[in-house]
């Protein structure tokens, strides 16, 4: 089981003195997971709001993060194709596998956003086919060939990418959390899987990895053979009680942030079963149950034994949230050293399920 750390960029007032120093925290949790022996580091891509919006581009902050760090491997989580011109996607991240040392793991995705898609004056409908469309540029960009491109949504003529990637054969992860073909397609084409636990049920979770992983063996791969990462938000305290205390109110802020960017009919049959999680934020929601289902947050004992539950579904990476809202700094970095103390001792070594 590896694990990484997922940056969530939410800066508001009252989260840090200022953006800038907001940046420095960040840097600095990405320093202590580099040397504590965190295999990844992930950061988002969002537009437009404060919920996640800090980072409109994650190759910016990933490209001064490959010069401070030395052993973890850094990627988009994801990047979000459709809102870019893929040919300054595959420009961006092959400068960060160079400055890196070839340390790139790619992770794309459609977005799921309705106001992301406003904003870029893009039909919801069409996104997934952006999708598969930009990025089969991006892999012949990064394959060295000189060629044209005439699809449905992008044209160019006859060229060739520089720079290149350093690494001949970049990781791809594929985001996948609601929309059945975002798993299928990523199962077919061999790419690995990066899912976010906090919206779905366990079992709704369970599923839609299933779907993945029958497109994956349908396909002729082994079984076994994929590699797949599950974020959660990450909190560690002596007691369940005092973990829940301590994480609720950046937790239910996060949902209401969920709930208000899926206002009114922007809901849709895609994100079925995923309002759930409001009803553990209600007054008289079950707060400690939805902990217990959909994070890592709790005791050492109690995150150990939920990781367990992800590895043994085949799962191979973790991904935690550690630093958002009313969680600080001061926090996090508790966290991360009893995580690495107490709970990471237990996996390191230790394979996923078949």
């Amino acid at each position: 089981m590896k694990f990484g750390l997922f940056m969530l960029p939410c800066f508001r007032e009252g989260v840090a003195p200022s953006l800038a120093d907001f940046y420095d925290e960040m840097s600095e949790l990405v320093a202590v997971a580099d040397t504590t022996g965190w295999e990844r580091l992930w950061i988002s891509e969002h537009h437009f709001h404060y919920y996640g919006g800090a980072s409109p581009n994650p190759a910016v902050q990933l490209a001064a993060w490959a010069r401070e760090t030395k052993h973890i491997r850094l990627g988009p989580a994801i990047s979000l194709t459709p809102l870019r011109n893929p040919l300054h996607i595959a420009e961006d991240y092959a400068v960060v596998d160079q400055l890196s040392g070839g340390r790139l793991d790619f992770g794309i995705g459609r977005g799921y956003l309705p106001h992301e898609f406003a904003g870029h004056n893009l039909d919801p409908e069409q996104v997934s086919a952006m999708r598969e469309e930009g990025f089969e540029i991006i892999r012949r960009a990064w394959s060295g060939e000189t060629f044209a491109y005439d699809g449905d949504h992008y044209s160019f003529p006859k060229l060739k990418l520089y720079p290149l990637p350093l690494q001949d054969n970049v990781p791809i992860w594929v985001g996948a959390s609601r929309t059945r073909d975002s798993f299928e397609w990523a199962g077919r084409e061999g790419f690995n899987i990066m899912m976010n636990q906090y919206p779905m049920k366990p079992e709704d979770a369970r599923e839609r990895f299933g779907w993945y992983l029958d497109a994956w063996k349908d396909s002729g791969r082994a079984e076994g053979s994929h590699e797949a990462m599950m974020s959660v938000f990450l909190h560690i305290a002596d007691t369940e009680e005092e973990a829940v205390a301590e994480a609720k109110r950046a937790v239910q802020e996060h949902a209401n942030l969920f709930r208000l960017l899926f206002s009114g009919d922007q809901w849709n049959e895609d994100y079925a079963g995923d309002e759930s999680v409001f009803d553990f934020l209600a007054p008289d929601g079950d707060i400690a149950r939805m902990f217990r289902e959909r994070t890592c947050i709790g005791t050492p004992e109690q995150v150990i034994e939920r990781i367990e539950r992800y590895r043994d579904w085949g799962f191979t990476e973790m991904s935690f949230i550690v630093r958002t809202g009313e969680i600080g700094q001061d926090q996090a970095l508790r966290t991360m050293e009893r995580f690495n103390n107490e709970v990471a001792p237990a996996f390191r070594g230790k394979q996923a399920a078949g």
